[in-house]
This record gives structure tokens, C-alpha cells and sequence, in this order.
């Protein structure tokens, strides 16, 4: 059996979505439906009625003996058994939701809500949400604390986001993907500044929720980021690195990793991903001097915003 079982990867569609600038107020009430629990509670005769609920996640190709062997599989029922210890109930986490798509739509006030599905993944933690135009996939085995016995194999700097106060950033970095353009995706500046705008948009769509949790960043790391901004802007100036169109920067400043590589002895103290952070300093600096709405600037040209950011980091 595949590993991806109930993970299928849904093309992203924005026909539901109408960018508008007027916002409106709206209070949203939904269920999130606890499919993990729905499939390891129900038996071996009712499965048909499950698979009828819920057919997008039994593919045709596989026969009912996978279904029933998964049923039976101790590690899954290791799995279930410790989420419903970490999540005995989802109200936190739905009333996260319903804030954010109460902002979401004074945005984009046609959009249809999802339906919000929370299910078992195998633990695969490069996609812990999936957004589709009418689903929203949750992996929730993957929200069970950083310190976890299920994460013990892993980096430290990828456990530490496998909490529950990531899933409302998970949620909203996929509907940050969703909405903005990669129409300029060639220079360092176009990346840092893509990103800069999904940051951005966690803004405003989580006002409340702790910058750390919107980038993905421990404590320390945030605290490391905002005391050295002024240093890792001039080194990217220096180096003359923000129109550069090298791939190899992506990964030393943008992708996640333990670290970012400016190949000095402060690489082992720095966070991974500090170009985003960077980016993300700008856009909010453009936000700040311009009057501009958060969809025009999403749609704006990455070099647009930097040239009028007036982004000057504090030493």
C-alpha cells in the first residue's frame, strides 16, 4: 500500500474565489470532520457506508483488504490512539479556523468554505494541509507535540512546527499558495518577496498568532532573526545577491533547513529560511509607506515593492 493512502494531491483552483477589495463581516460555524475517527471506529460491515461518505479518499484501485488490514494494522491504531490523547476534542483549533476565514472572507467574500477534514497521513509532514476548492485535508498526526515519541527520528528544526498552534499557519500558508501569483520567480528578490507576501498575508489573516508561529521559527530563532536583521541585509547587498538568479540561493536562505549558509561562523547560531524573513521585513515596510490594499499588493511586481519599500533594517 502506498504510503500517500489518503493523501491525494488535488489541483488548486481559484474559480471559487473572487478577489475583492470590499470587505464585509461575516461569522462562520462549521464541522471539522474527524475522519480518523470515523474510519477506526466504524467495523469491517459498515466500511461500505463509510466509503460512500467518503469516496475521495478510498481509491478505486485498491481493494477492501487494504482497508481492512489498515483496521487491523497496530501501528495505525498506535497512531489514533495517540491523537485522540492530544485531541480529544478540536474546539481551540476550530475557533483558530473560524477566525481565519472570517478574515479570509472580508477579502474574497464569494468564497465557498471547504470541507475541513482532519485524517491520519502516516506522519507526512511535507504536507501536513492540502487545500483543494472544496477540501481541506488535516493531517493531524502530524500536530502531536515537537517532543513526541512518533518524531523522535527527526531534525529538531522540522519537529519543532509539528504543534498544534502550527495548523491555523499551515491552513492559511495554504491559501497564501493559493492566491498569489509566482508570475516573477526568476531573481533572489523575486523569491524573498513571494514569500515575503505569504508572511504578510498571515498578518493579517492571524493577527493574534505569535510572528514565530507564522514562519515557522523556535523562540530562539525568532529572537536570532530580529537581532541580526541589519547584519543579514547587508551581507545579501554586499554580495550583491537580490537579483541574482543562482538556484543555490534558494536553498542556503529559503528552503527550510537547521541553518542558512552564508559560509561564516555564524551559520550554526542562524535560523534556516532567513531569506523569507527578509522578504517579509520588506513587505511590511512597503505596507507601512504606501497606500495599498493587500490584494493590489499581492498582485504587484516583487521589484515594485522593493524599489518603493523605503525598507531600512535597524543596526
Amino acid at each position: 500500500m502506498k504510503k500517500y493512502i489518503f493523501y491525494t494531491i488535488f489541483l488548486l483552483s481559484l474559480s471559487s474565489c473572487d478577489v475583492n477589495n470590499n470587505k464585509i463581516s461575516n461569522t462562520y460555524q462549521f464541522d471539522i470532520e474527524r475522519f480518523e475517527k470515523l474510519f477506526h471506529e466504524t467495523t469491517i460491515n459498515n466500511l461500505s457506508d463509510l466509503k460512500n461518505k467518503y469516496p475521495f479518499l478510498f481509491p478505486e484501485q485498491y481493494s477492501n483488504e487494504i482497508w481492512t488490514n489498515r483496521l487491523n494494522d497496530t501501528i495505525q491504531k498506535e497512531i489514533y490512539s495517540e491523537i485522540n490523547i492530544a485531541y480529544p476534542n478540536l474546539d481551540n483549533e476550530k475557533n483558530d479556523l473560524i477566525n481565519f476565514y472570517n478574515n479570509f472572507t472580508s477579502y474574497f467574500p464569494t468564497y465557498k468554505l471547504p470541507r475541513i477534514i482532519t485524517l491520519i497521513s502516516d506522519i507526512q509532514y511535507e504536507n501536513r494541509v492540502i487545500l483543494a476548492d472544496s477540501l481541506l485535508l488535516i493531517g493531524i498526526d502530524n500536530y502531536l507535540g515537537s517532543n513526541h515519541l512518533f518524531y523522535s527520528s527527526m531534525p529538531k528544526y522540522i519537529s519543532d512546527n509539528l504543534i498544534s498552534r502550527m495548523i491555523v499557519s499551515d491552513v492559511a500558508e495554504e491559501y497564501a499558495h493559493y492566491i498569489i501569483p509566482k508570475n516573477n520567480f526568476y531573481t533572489f528578490l523575486d523569491r524573498i518577496i513571494f514569500y515575503g507576501k505569504v508572511l504578510y498575508f498571515k498578518d493579517i489573516m492571524l493577527p493574534k498568532l505569535d510572528d514565530r508561529y507564522k514562519i515557522g521559527y523556535s523562540k530562539l530563532n525568532m529572537e536570532w532573526a530580529n537581532n541580526n536583521e541589519n547584519f543579514v541585509w547587508t551581507y545579501f547587498v554586499e554580495k550583491e545577491l537580490m537579483f541574482s538568479s543562482d538556484n543555490k540561493l534558494t536553498n542556503r536562505f529559503i528552503n527550510i533547513a537547521p541553518f542558512s549558509k552564508f559560509y561564516l561562523s555564524v551559520d550554526n547560531d542562524s535560523p534556516g529560511m532567513i531569506g523569507k524573513f527578509i522578504g517579509w521585513q520588506i513587505v511590511r515596510s512597503y505596507m507601512e509607506n504606501n497606500k495599498t490594499t493587500l490584494v493590489e499588493m499581492i498582485l504587484m511586481n516583487p521589484a515594485d515593492i522593493y524599489n518603493n519599500s523605503k525598507y531600512k533594517p535597524n543596526k
